[in-house]
């Protein structure tokens, strides 16, 4: 039965509905309803910004804990408290052999809403403290989502890296510190967005660059301080082209290992870098796309922060190519196909639906929870292994598996779950927030989509007060050397504590070694705050309708002049989606434009 808000329009199929949640419209496409027949799920009552949003709240990526496993008593790290009530295993029981997550199955009772069953199981499924594969990690136990790691602390979604620290969405990284989305690279640090990099520092989305600092766009360059949108470009400080000598003069007048130094430049960064123009959305490699830091894919609207994707939609994270098929996804990838509205789904995966963290070989799979080896056919189950035709954990033949199936999700509609905000959960609408283990600021969706306690609570989240260990801070961050050259190793034994935050924190050995070979200050934030900080600076994951300011008639950055632009002595009128909000005081390009103006 369609939704009384919706309204369809005759003429392109698409429908016009309020979302449940924000209350504003949102539409959904013809292609949109193509896709939910092909998977056989009714439209969704959510926009998609609160599906994201609902999603990424299930997921603790970054506050951990030491605790007991509750089955040997062994200590681990957890994403867990000691005093969380469900059982947690460490890494290495919860993949053991000798327990069977059968065992906590469970009758399904058609007097109850789904959800409420649903959650009676999570609350007595052990959980696992970190998912990691943890026989893939050598010396890294502080990794959460991440494989085949060596000698890296508080790192997640970090994968094939070394002597790395407090890194996300990293793959074949070494000695990197503070950086997102970084990649192919070594000895990075405050870096967002690099590939095939080296020895590069406060900067933003450069490619097969050497000895960079305080740059955006750069491709190919190296000794380059201060720069923006330059190609195969050396020596250069703020733009300005100098010989080898000269370089090396100016970079003397300029001691990054100062803090007093770095925020200065940093502050010169920011005004200096509104001068030249952007590029409507980063990626390179697609076709037919819409988002942001999208690469090699095709046909993806709506999409941000991924690879590989093809005929997707409102899908995020997904760095794991291909990915096809599906819409509102949130992370992972790797030959997934037909996913819909799962945070965690891949890996040889298809027709998965409303899951969380479900990866590993299998098909068929709805409403289900840590599902991380083969496993086919499966509704409503939690932590099971090489499994087939279970719901709510419990074991069912074929034929009575596929007899039931249709019951339960009648009976969903018929009795949704309605939580304490009055929202409705019918079939198709994913886990309600309000079930999650954890508090919305302990949660992915923080990072993204920041909230106080006070609005989180009004919007029905969970908030969690975050139990500090109550260490005695020895050291003020107001109180560390301006200079790196002045620290000594007894940094490494005092408690610092984040002024700004109050957070205690450490410099560990790792981190204060890459600090020292790149000349850098010390850190004046708890880690997690840096990171926060690092994701502010990228753009929201938000689409405005804008249009091209290249103006033949403005003065050019780069001094060759407008005369090679396609579009003339006329102003550019070609449209697009981009991350920037019309408000914004970037220039901003469309592809043709930019990319006649850099090259």
């Amino acid at each position: 039965m369609k939704n009384q808000s919706e309204k369809r329009t005759r003429s392109t199929g698409s429908v016009s509905s309020i979302c449940q949640n924000c209350k504003k419209d949102f539409t959904i496409e013809s292609e949109d309803f193509n896709f939910y027949e092909r998977v056989e799920v009714p439209p969704p009552t959510f926009c998609p910004e609160c599906r994201i949003v609902r999603r990424m709240s299930f997921l603790n990526d970054r506050n951990f804990h030491k605790r007991k496993c509750g089955k040997t008593g062994e200590m681990c790290v957890s994403l867990f408290p000691q005093d969380f009530k469900t059982p947690v295993y460490s890494p290495k029981a919860w993949w053991a052999d000798d327990w069977d997550a059968t065992e906590y199955g469970q009758e399904y009772d058609f007097s109850k809403p789904f959800f409420k069953q649903f959650k009676e199981l999570m609350d007595r499924v052990p959980q696992f403290a970190m998912q990691s594969q943890y026989t893939t990690l050598i010396n890294s136990e502080y990794t959460m989502m991440g494989t085949y790691n060596r000698n890296c602390f508080m790192v997640t979604n970090t994968e094939y890296s070394t002597e790395c620290v407090y890194t996300t969405f990293t793959s074949y990284g070494n000695n990197c510190l503070d950086v997102y989305m970084c990649h192919n690279s070594e000895l990075c640090y405050q870096c967002i967005n690099v590939r095939r990099c080296s020895r590069v520092v406060f900067s933003m989305d450069c490619e097969d660059c050497f000895d960079i600092a305080f740059s955006k766009n750069l491709r190919g360059c190296n000794s380059c301080f201060g720069c923006f949108n330059l190609h195969k470009k050396s020596y250069c400080f703020f733009n300005e082209q100098l010989s080898k000598e000269e370089y090396k003069n100016k970079l003397k007048e300029c001691d990054t290992g100062s803090e007093r130094v770095v925020k200065e430049l940093l502050d010169r960064f920011e005004k200096e870098s509104l001068k030249y123009p952007r590029k409507f959305m980063e990626g390179i490699k697609n076709v037919n796309v819409s988002g942001n830091y999208l690469y090699e894919s095709k046909n993806a609207f709506g999409c941000f922060e991924s690879t590989g994707l093809e005929d997707c939609k409102y899908c995020q994270f997904c760095f794991l190519k291909p990915t096809r098929d599906s819409y509102d996804m949130t992370q992972w990838g790797g030959n997934a196909r037909f996913v819909y509205d799962c945070m965690g789904a891949g890996d040889n995966e298809t027709m998965v639906k409303f899951s969380i963290d479900c990866w590993a070989q299998g098909s068929n799979i709805e409403y289900s929870y840590h599902i991380v080896s083969p496993n086919d056919d499966l509704f409503g189950c939690i932590g099971l292994k090489h499994k087939r035709y279970c719901i709510l954990n419990k074991q069912y033949t074929k034929e009575e598996y596929e007899k039931l199936i249709p019951k339960i999700k009648k009976h969903m509609n018929a009795m949704p779950y309605i939580d304490k905000k009055g929202r409705v959960y019918k079939y198709g609408e994913f886990f309600p927030s309000e079930l999650s283990f954890f508090g919305y600021n302990e949660t992915l969706a923080y990072s993204y989509f920041p909230l106080s306690k006070e609005e989180a609570k009004e919007k029905g989240f969970n908030w969690t007060e975050i139990k500090i260990n109550k260490y005695e801070t020895t050291k003020k961050s107001s109180e560390l050397p301006d200079n790196i050259k002045d620290v000594t190793d007894s940094i490494l034994d005092k408690i610092i504590e984040d002024e700004v935050n109050q957070r205690p924190y450490k410099i560990v050995p790792q981190e204060l070694s890459i600090l020292r070979r790149l000349n850098v200050p010390l850190p004046r934030k708890h880690h997690n705050y840096r990171h926060y900080d690092r994701v502010s600076m990228r753009n929201p994951m938000k689409l405005w309708h804008r249009r091209c300011m290249c103006n033949p008639t403005s003065q050019s950055f780069n001094g060759r002049g407008k005369t090679n632009h396609f579009h003339g002595k006329e102003k550019c009128v070609v449209e697009f989606k981009t991350t920037y909000a019309p408000d914004r005081p970037e220039i901003i390009y469309c592809e043709k434009c930019y990319q006649q103006e850099i090259y």
